[in-house]
């Protein structure tokens, strides 16, 4: 039986002068793998909606998951910086980087975290292989943005720890089912407490500038989707709203190899979190990053953390 690892570390970077520490969980097996896979999550998610998905792919790749600048575990700098994507960006070249012994670099990303790894992979000399893009696309219906900007706007707190759990429970059905125990696990990285005996969800209250802030405008970076030249999979809920048909056959019209799968009882965004989702990211990386066949086991898991 061969032994999967999951360790998590602390790297930092410097954006405008100013340093910036990120948290990273990384899992493998201890006889290292040829290829690497980067799992980038939503604007007001983190890290652990890959914990399903990333020990599965450690069977056959390095899998680093981060919590990007002002979610989870990574630095909150509303204070000092203003959150874009070009500081998103900055982190992911950043991690990039210091996993640069580990092989090829697969992109998995929801939402927010396909718009980055579309923009990632269209830059000249890009590291990105090949990308998974899990409902999103490089534009938006002007109406459905503004609502999507109003509910972000909101930042909720809330009265005990059963009703977070609860608002965040209701986030991840629009995944598609969801087994109690694996919704579990996720629901508890999800909240943090405040003074008071009151809790909130595990991101930056200054994040959703990004969406209301002066000049923020919807999604367009079709100019940029024409320059991605690396394999893709695109994932789309089947009742997603952000992911139209409608968009996804003016991607195909300017990407013609475009894998698509439609998740079949999801919304915006499939959880990633069940077999059937699993497995079709876990087959379609394997035949474009030219992984090692899986360990036929299945693999003891190992936890180690490593100090910031």
């Amino acid at each position: 039986m061969h032994s999967l690892h999951r360790t998590q570390s602390t790297l930092q970077f410097s954006w405008q002068d100013t340093p910036v520490r990120y948290a990273v969980g990384q899992c493998d097996t201890a006889e290292g793998r040829a290829a690497q896979v980067l799992c980038v999550h939503g604007i007001t998610r983190n890290r652990h909606d890959f914990h399903v998905l990333q020990p599965r792919l450690a069977r056959r790749f390095a899998v680093s998951a981060p919590d990007l600048v002002g979610h989870g575990d990574s630095d909150w700098v509303g204070e000092q910086l203003t959150y874009r994507s070009d500081l998103f960006l900055a982190q992911l070249r950043h991690l990039i980087s210091a996993r640069a012994g580990q092989g090829r670099v697969g992109y998995v990303g929801s939402s927010y975290g396909g718009l980055l790894g579309i923009l990632l992979a269209a830059e000249p000399a890009s590291q990105v292989a090949c990308l998974v893009i899990n409902d999103a696309g490089p534009g938006i219906d002007p109406e459905l943005y503004q609502r999507i900007a109003r509910l972000i706007s909101y930042y909720p707190t809330f009265q005990s720890r059963t009703a977070a759990e609860q608002w965040a429970r209701a986030a991840l059905r629009q995944g598609g089912p969801l087994p109690e125990a694996v919704a579990d696990a996720v629901v508890r990285h999800a909240i943090r407490p405040l003074e008071g005996e009151r809790y909130a969800l595990r991101y930056d209250p200054a994040l959703p500038r990004l969406y209301t802030d002066a000049g923020a405008k919807p999604t367009d970076i079709w100019h940029v989707w024409e320059q991605v030249s690396c394999p893709v999979l695109l994932l789309r809920g089947q009742n997603s709203e952000v992911l139209t048909p409608g968009m996804v056959r003016r991607m195909q019209s300017t990407h013609p190899g475009l894998d698509v799968v439609e998740v079949a009882g999801a919304g915006h965004f499939p959880h990633l979190m069940t077999e059937d989702q699993t497995g079709v990211v876990e087959a379609w990386l394997a035949a474009h990053l030219e992984a090692v066949p899986p360990h036929p086991s299945t693999p003891s898991l190992t936890i180690e953390t490593s100090a910031p």
